[in-house]
């Protein structure tokens, strides 16, 4: 059983286990650790409370773990923070020629828009169909750059009259300008790695096993889960995933249910948080298969504390979507859809950053906030990682969101 009853005193710390699984980046734990040393720094400094990220320490060949301490009001806390890996399955379909990821990325808009995603997600949640087409565009965008251009060379001096050399010129002058703004727009859109992750999740979509090693990495995680919950008997327990990273998570989550169906509970530390969800590259399919199998295991447990953080903003995530909403009668409250409100929380000068730089919004759910405030029910990552009190608990009174861009019926 897992202890949740544990009380907190100066010598007895509030006791957690986080496990965290990464969006689709090769960086792996040495990213995941120095954000952490980083941002839980840049919140100790802005709140002047210590929170201290330990170094990193290899518990097998899946586990990168480390602690991390706080002492806050209402007494310390003490995390132990497993980084889940699956960066070598990642790196595994890394391909480094960034031309073929964008030829790649006509394709894989193509099979979005046959499978039924592109269109809904035009529907639900507009801002990612951006995201979606970057790759193709990119692609599109370069081609004309450089065949407009090589068209109205020629067209100089085989287009007759005035008019054909207008028409020349105003075609290497439209293939410039797609050129350069194409190159000009490149950091922030990030086609190349937005591309990479449409063409993963393509493959993902087909089968359990279309990813060698995939199911069983999976498995393992679900494993040790269980195992580190049995054995340390935390006050609370959290599976966390993010970007594409919640795609996974929810597998793992699901296969833990599975293997601990009384953890599902209301009463239970056990508790699920995705942060900028994009499993709808999944679950937006019409056509059913093996991921809405995971995900209807969920349907058992209506109580779970599974907390699902998005932010409109945020180009890059389906905010405010439930990815539960294909079931027959989903739970009411199960995912809780709860917005980041990251204009509250982060500073003016970084929100308008991240409106220029569009990806770097899809990171400020694991930065550290400009203006923390612990007695209150706003999104804080550090709170959330290694604070003294439960996601559950700190998040009990906010009501589950709705879609923000889905018109209702």
């Amino acid at each position: 059983m897992i202890r949740g009853d544990m009380q907190e005193t100066e010598t007895q710390p509030f006791r957690r286990q986080v496990f965290f699984i990464s969006g689709y980046d090769p960086r792996g734990a040495l990213f995941l650790h120095k954000n952490c040393v980083t941002e839980t720094d840049k919140w100790s400094e802005t709140s002047g409370y210590p929170v201290k990220t330990g170094p990193r320490k290899n518990i097998g060949k899946l586990v990168r773990r480390w602690v991390i301490t706080s002492d806050i009001p209402g007494g310390p806390a003490e995390t132990n923070f497993d980084f889940l890996q699956w960066d070598d399955i990642i790196r595994a379909h890394w391909d480094k020629r960034n031309w073929l990821v964008y030829l790649q990325g006509i394709g894989v808009l193509w099979r979005l828009f046959l499978d039924g995603v592109f269109t809904r997600t035009i529907r639900d949640s507009w801002p990612i169909s951006t995201v979606m087409v970057a790759p193709a565009a990119t692609a599109i965008l370069h081609g004309l750059g450089v065949l407009l251009p090589l068209i109205g060379l020629i067209g100089l001096y085989f287009f007759p009259g005035i008019i054909g050399k207008v028409i020349a010129l105003a075609l290497i002058g439209i293939g410039a300008y797609a050129f350069w703004w194409i190159r000009k727009n490149m950091d922030r859109y990030r086609p190349e790695w937005n591309g990479r992750i449409g063409v993963f999740a393509n493959k993902m979509a087909i089968s359990r096993d279309s990813v060698p090693g995939l199911d069983e990495r999976l498995n393992q995680m679900a494993d040790h889960i269980v195992a580190s919950i049995e054995e340390g008997k935390p006050d609370e327990a959290l599976i966390i995933g993010h970007s594409f990273g919640t795609t996974l998570a929810t597998i793992v989550a699901a296969r833990v249910l599975e293997r601990r169906p009384e953890w599902g509970g209301k009463d239970s530390p056990l508790g699920f948080v995705t942060l900028g969800q994009t499993q709808s590259l999944l679950s937006f399919r019409k056509k059913h298969g093996w991921y809405h199998e995971e995900l209807s295991r969920f349907a058992k447990f209506p109580d779970f504390n599974w907390l699902d953080f998005s932010s409109p903003p945020d180009g890059a995530c389906f905010a405010l979507i439930n990815v539960l909403d294909f079931l027959p009668n989903p739970p009411k409250s199960m995912p809780k859809m709860l917005n980041a409100q990251f204009h509250k929380i982060h500073t003016e000068e970084h929100m308008n950053e991240a409106r220029y730089f569009r990806m770097l919004m899809h990171f400020f759910y694991l930065h550290a906030n400009g203006h923390p405030q612990i007695g209150t029910d706003l999104y804080d990552f550090v709170l959330l990682i290694a604070g003294n009190q439960s996601a559950r608990q700190r998040y009990a009174a906010r009501q589950s969101g709705k879609p923000y861009f889905k018109k209702e019926k």
